[in-house]
């Protein structure tokens, strides 16, 4: 089985060649991008290391602790997507998302970059309901999270009341509230452990972290996922320190960021529309704030939002930015002609994942590579 933890396991940012994403968004403003093709079996480590497609992000030390082994940073490698375009995918044997997980890979870098391009192409399958027996390991070794002792997570519960204990009790009863199948599997009193106990890591980590409002949405996929509670806390735990840590400070600056991204991202890849919501004094700040804090998992469907996490996961969760970009230009036409556009964007339309991964891939060689810079890293 591939080792969740392995070096060759590290994600790279960047796109596979597919013409499945062509067919869903047919605006020409955003039309889909050619995009690279995975490494060759035969290239080294060393090699893939250095491509320039790998972007590299200063990590603090408490953020080191969760990554694997780091690479060697370079100019060259500033970027995630550069030469997006400019590749085909070379025709090779067909390849299962069962099969590369389920037996050793003779290459874990390529064998990550096919798992990542089956999930973009083709899905994690699931239920009706979004349960998939594989997607909490696939989602365990794209973020290279080794199995958790349960005996440490007890632990952290039995400390009982954490500083954060009343603030999460003021939220946890309000999570996706409406939606049935989440109250169905998920018991409050899990999600409940669950953030307190991670108030206790970060405390005895000396990380700058405490419980903000949201961090109940976003552990929310993760209790529904996860075979255990202890699994859904170790994936939780490394998914915000090393994706998202600056959502989770006291000042949430890493949001912020984000919304203002939203607002750049939106004025370069459709003007008018941009124009449009600045003219009723619309920003992001007002319309997308729970999207960008939550990673859209505040927008149903639930097996939807399950998806979206599958591709973010796998390509990084700054993809969000353009994934809310892309949930914008699907609702365009309604936007342009209402006199209150407000009254669409309190609350986003049901998540439809493929057409918005689709969309958000195409924009991806639309945005400038510094203002990409930014994106990257604007939840450091």
């Amino acid at each position: 089985m591939l080792n969740p933890t392995g070096p060759g396991l590290r994600r790279v940012k960047k796109f596979p060649s597919s013409s499945v994403l062509e067919s869903e968004y047919h605006n020409s403003a955003t039309s889909p991008v050619v995009l690279s093709t995975t490494q060759s079996a035969s290239q080294s480590l060393a090699n893939v290391t250095n491509h320039p497609l790998v972007p590299k992000r200063p990590r603090s030390q408490s953020q080191s602790q969760f990554d694997g082994p780091k690479y060697p940073v370079n100019n060259n490698q500033r970027y995630a997507r550069k030469a997006i375009s400019s590749a085909q995918l070379v025709p090779k044997q067909k390849a299962t998302i069962e099969g590369l997980i389920s037996r050793p890979p003779a290459n874990l870098i390529e064998a990550l970059q096919d798992l990542r391009y089956l999930i973009l192409t083709e899905g994690i399958q699931a239920d009706n309901d979004g349960n998939s027996p594989l997607r909490i390991y696939i989602w365990s070794i794209l973020l290279g999270v080794s199995p958790m002792r349960t005996s440490d997570y007890v632990s952290l519960v039995r400390r009982g009341a954490s500083s954060s204990y009343s603030k999460i009790r003021n939220d946890t009863f309000r999570t996706l509230a409406t939606d049935p199948l989440f109250r169905r599997r998920v018991s409050e009193a899990s999600l409940i452990r669950l953030l307190n106990a991670f108030q206790w890591k970060m405390r005895d980590s000396g990380i700058d972290a405490q419980y903000v409002q949201g961090m109940n949405v976003i552990a929310a996929p993760f209790l529904y996922a996860a075979r255990s509670e202890v699994e859904a806390f170790s994936l939780f735990s490394v998914f915000i320190q090393r994706e998202c840590p600056g959502y989770v400070k006291p000042t949430m600056e890493g949001v912020h960021r984000g919304l203002k991204l939203v607002d750049q991202c939106l004025e370069i890849v459709d003007p008018k529309l941009y124009a449009h919501l600045q003219s009723k004094f619309l920003s992001a700040e007002l319309y997308a704030f729970p999207s960008v804090l939550t990673l859209s998992a505040c927008t149903p469907p639930l097996p939807e939002v399950l998806k979206l996490w599958d591709f973010l996961l796998a390509y990084g969760a700054h993809l969000n930015i353009l994934c809310v970009v892309a949930q914008l230009l699907l609702m365009r036409d309604e936007l342009l002609v209402a006199q209150s556009p407000m009254k669409l964007l309190r609350q986003f339309p049901p998540l439809n994942a493929k057409m918005v991964i689709s969309v958000a891939v195409s924009l991806v060689r639309k945005i400038p590579e510094e203002l990409f810079e930014e994106l990257v890293n604007h939840a450091r």
